[in-house]
């Protein structure tokens, strides 16, 4: 089990929650939101996540990493990019210390 903050990662099962709320994943966005979480609260190069989570041998560019960033803010509500913050020029950083806003 990987945590931060309210968001919770469950390696085994390979289920995501976001406070009680159970977050559907495919196996990319899956396995980049773990990379981000087991890095929470650092700022990760663009061409890092590519080489983590797509490959080393991947020949594609920096755009997928922004593709899988949308769609992980979008399962996660994150639309005002609080949870996942860009660092313009460098990256991304999930952040910890951001509350997850009750649904009504």
């Amino acid at each position: 089990m990987v945590r931060a903050g309210e968001l919770s990662i469950d390696t085994a099962t390979r289920e995501v929650r976001l406070g009680e709320r159970l977050i559907e994943l495919s196996v990319r966005e899956f396995d980049l939101l773990h990379f981000l979480t087991l890095n929470a609260d650092q700022v990760l190069p663009r061409q890092r996540i590519l080489d983590e989570v797509w490959g080393y041998n991947f020949f594609g560019d920096e755009n997928n990493v922004e593709v899988y960033i949308r769609y992980l803010r979008q399962k996660l509500g994150d639309l005002q990019h609080q949870r996942i913050q860009t660092v313009r020029g460098v990256g991304y950083r999930l952040r910890t210390d951001v509350a997850t806003v009750a649904e009504a």
